[in-house]
Formats: C-alpha cells, sequence, structure tokens
C-alpha cells in the first residue's frame, strides 16, 4: 500500500512586503507557483494557478499528455484574464507540479508520479541518498549553462537569473514539460520557488533533505536556510516522502533517471568496481614485474668473500622482495686468483639478454685472465 507523507512551509522572505508565491499540498497533487516578480498582479496568476489545479488534487491524473493539457488550460486562463482586466495586463507565473497517475484498476495502488514545469520553479527527487533536478528551467541562465557559458554555480548568482523564457498568461499558447517517473520506497520529492535554490547552495540543500526528520520539519528547516542566505524572494517548499509496504524491485530503470539498485547504493557499488580494478591493476602490476625479475642474465662473484668464485645467473641483480636471481652456472676461477683490475671488472656486474653470451663474455674473461698470469 502507498502512503505519502506530506510537509510544507512558504515565507515572504526579508525583502519582500507581499508572498506572489501559492502552493497546493495534498494527496494526489503538489504544486508551487511563483507569481511574476515584475509583472502586475502576479499574486494573482499564482493563486489562478494553484485554484485551477485543485479540480484535480482528490482524482489524480490519467497520462502525462492528460496533466499537460491541464496546464494547457490553465495557461489560457490566465491569458484570458490578463488581457481583459487592465490592473491585471502583463501578469504572469511559474508552476512546477506533480500529480499521482491514477491506476488502471480498482485494486492496483498509483506506481508513477508525473511532473509538469513551465518557468524555473523547479522539482527534485531523493533517491539512495542522491538528489537529482526532474525539472529543466525555462531561463535565460538555464540556456546560458546549457550552452556552456555559465556553471552551474554561477548561474545561482548571476544578475539576470530571474529572467524566464517561458511562463503562464504570457502568451497565449504555452509549451509544458513533463516528465512521468516510478515511485519506490523511500523517494523523497522536493517542489519549490527559486527563491530556495537562489539562496541555497545545492550541497546544503541536499544535506537537509538527506536528515530523517518529517518532511514538515524538512520544509521549514529549508525555508529558514534561504532566510539565512539572504531572503531576497520568497519561498515556498514542499517536501513528500513516499511509503510504500512492498519489496521494490532489484533495478529501477527509467529513461529520466539513472538505474538505482535498491539492495546497495550506487557509492558502495562503484567502492566495488575501484576495489575490482586495483586488485586487477596490482596482479598486472605483479605479473609484469616478476616476467622482467626473472629475465635476462649477468655475471657476478657468488658472495664478497676473497674466496668467491664467478657465477651465471638468472634473472636481475638484487631481485625484488621474494624474487631472487638463481645460479646457472659456477666457474672455478676464484677472486683472490686475479688482480685488482679482473675483480672489479666482476663487480661492476655484466648483464646479458642470453645465457649463450654470458658464456661467451666468461670465456673471453678466463682467456684474458690467464694471458696475464
Amino acid at each position: 500500500m502507498l502512503t505519502l507523507a506530506i510537509g510544507a512551509a512558504t515565507d515572504t522572505g526579508n525583502l519582500r512586503g507581499q508572498n506572489e508565491d501559492a502552493h497546493i499540498a495534498e494527496q494526489n497533487l503538489f504544486a508551487v507557483a511563483d507569481g511574476m516578480g515584475g509583472h502586475n498582479a502576479g499574486e494573482v496568476a499564482s493563486a489562478m494557478a494553484i485554484e485551477h489545479l485543485r479540480s484535480i488534487a482528490l482524482s489524480g491524473v490519467a497520462s502525462a499528455e492528460a496533466f499537460a493539457q491541464v496546464v494547457r488550460d490553465l495557461n489560457s486562463a490566465i491569458y484570458t484574464s490578463a488581457t481583459s482586466t487592465t490592473d491585471q495586463r502583463g501578469m504572469g507565473t511559474t508552476l512546477t507540479a506533480a500529480a499521482l497517475l491514477t491506476s488502471t484498476s480498482d485494486t492496483d495502488q498509483p506506481s508513477q508520479i508525473v511532473i509538469a514545469n513551465v518557468g524555473d520553479s523547479r522539482t527534485y527527487l531523493l533517491r539512495s541518498g542522491e538528489l537529482r533536478q526532474m525539472s529543466v528551467d525555462h531561463s535565460y541562465v538555464q540556456e546560458l549553462v546549457t550552452e556552456g557559458l555559465l556553471t552551474v554555480d554561477e548561474a545561482r548568482t548571476h544578475p539576470r537569473r530571474n529572467i524566464v523564457t517561458r511562463a503562464l498568461g504570457i502568451d497565449e499558447q504555452v509549451s509544458v514539460d513533463t516528465w512521468t517517473i516510478p515511485m519506490f520506497d523511500g523517494d523523497r520529492f522536493m517542489l519549490c520557488s527559486d527563491g530556495l535554490v537562489d539562496e541555497v547552495p545545492i550541497d546544503e540543500i541536499t544535506e537537509m533533505m538527506r536528515e530523517h526528520s518529517t518532511p514538515q520539519h524538512v520544509a521549514e528547516r529549508l525555508v529558514t536556510a534561504a532566510k539565512r542566505h539572504g531572503g531576497r524572494d520568497n519561498i515556498t517548499v514542499i517536501v513528500v516522502d513516499v511509503n510504500i509496504n512492498a519489496a521494490a524491485p532489484e533495478v529501477v530503470a527509467d529513461p529520466g533517471l539513472a538505474p538505482v539498485i535498491a539492495s546497495e547504493s550506487t557509492t558502495s557499488i562503484k567502492k566495488r568496481i575501484l576495489a575490482l580494478v586495483v586488485v586487477i591493476v596490482l596482479c598486472i602490476g605483479g605479473f609484469i614485474a616478476l616476467r622482467h625479475q626473472r629475465s635476462g642474465y649477468f655475471v657476478a662473484f657468488t658472495n664478497s668473500s676473497s674466496s668467491a668464485t664467478i657465477a651465471i645467473y638468472k634473472g636481475q641483480p638484487g631481485g625484488l622482495l621474494w624474487i631472487k636471481p638463481t645460479v646457472v652456472e659456477v666457474s672455478t676461477t676464484k677472486r683472490n686468483a686475479m688482480q685488482s683490475e679482473f675483480q672489479r671488472e666482476i663487480d661492476r656486474v655484466q648483464q646479458f639478454d642470453s645465457v649463450d653470451k654470458a658464456r661467451s663474455y666468461l670465456k673471453i674473461f678466463d682467456a684474458v685472465l690467464k694471458a696475464n698470469g
């Protein structure tokens, strides 16, 4: 059985004289509308949006297209009012809304939620500890971010961040973005006006969203944080927790979301993959080191004593850890039987790529040694 825990908070902020935000937070519908600050009667437009949506709060919506049509009808209503009433001319509002998709049968519980968005109010989803922005802003700075001309952090403080490129009531027709998202136990949705995200850094928002607190407490904390960071605009936040008394499937896949594995967190999987890569690299490195240590031949004394003899070794001088060179053959010529310059020649440790070359070197060395007495 699916149940939702809901929290909502709104505030005029520190500078505004009135609150042009409006919202609805009921069992099947959640929406935030932000009246356009530079337009007449922005608070009227946002209130109209919420009242128009209230009619579907009890029933939900049948599809993403049906929800988009509801928003387009809402746009027509606001536009008509704005063009027919002098003191409301030019009014508009942003809208981000989420509605439960109605079940296909009387026995099934709703398992999907439809998000609709026009403007720069936002909907987020916290799943498996990761906060993701589900809506896309229709704003001047978002276009700059998309073009790679601004970073997300730069856009948050840009002087023209409040210029929207799409809103309800401004034009006779409006394009509505929609997304259909599956709901799973433990999901936490958050809808907000730009008065939150323009003030509070996303990492701070994420930290508060991860708190194991009630949605109401989290919503109030987010509003308080926005005021603490400046509160230059109205602030509205809705937080919704999804509770489903059923086992979630192992893998969640949706075009709008990265796969989420319910049995273990994405971070845990990344750590395991990283550990596996490290083990593989170490094994390959060890194999290469072993091959190198066992390759080649060299000529050296068997030890540092005066009675040491000359030997041919397989491997690298000195060895590595437990990998030591092995003796291939030993000469009868001793250190104390040769002059010092010949001793130094052997101490230099001559290296060869084959045992035959090492033997040839030793044969020539013995001949020169005998020729010099």
